[in-house]
């Protein structure tokens, strides 16, 4: 995302102040109401994806490839089926596979026949995928605790990630 695009979500919120601000017929987004939260949150997701794609791109793996291996990785036996890649990842059905062809097409992941399910097929780490992440993760976790630092005190940062796990928690019993 460039600068002209991030200000861009700032435009979004001008737009969604205006039209929320008009729908109760006040000014200056007196109607905004917690939209701006959500459409901040929103901001701030696509900036931090765009920055994963940056740091993994000299890796030639997006942000989705990584998530996807890591998901994988977390599995006991390092054994996965696309369905629950995409329920791991939020990720529809159609795009895991298209994740999973790319990341088995480079070799950091293998299909595998289940052995208690002959029409089921599951996916593995390879030995080079795993080599990559653990070439990786060292290093996107010290970038990220690099960018907290820089961003948040820690009593700030310890409040987000209260808050965000409480988020989490709600979100998920309305699901």
């Amino acid at each position: 995302m460039n600068n002209q695009d991030r200000n861009g979500s700032t435009h979004t919120m001008q737009a969604a102040e205006r039209a929320h601000g008009g729908a109760n017929g006040g000014g200056s987004g007196s109607g905004m109401g917690d939209v701006a939260i959500y459409i901040l949150m929103r901001s701030c997701n696509v900036m931090m994806s765009e920055r994963l794609g940056r740091l993994l791109e000299p890796h030639a793996l997006t942000g989705l490839g990584y998530i996807t291996m890591m998901a994988l990785y977390s599995r006991t036996e390092n054994l996965a089926n696309p369905s629950e890649l995409s329920d791991a990842t939020g990720e529809t059905r159609g795009n895991m596979t298209r994740i999973c062809d790319e990341l088995v097409d480079k070799g950091w992941m293998r299909r595998v026949p289940n052995p208690e399910d002959r029409r089921r097929i599951d996916l593995s780490l390879t030995d080079t995928g795993m080599a990559l992440l653990n070439e990786i993760a060292p290093q996107l976790r010290q970038n990220a605790d690099d960018f907290y630092k820089r961003t948040f005190s820690k009593t700030e940062k310890a409040a987000l990630q209260q808050l965000l796990t409480q988020l989490s928690a709600g979100l998920a019993a309305e699901l």
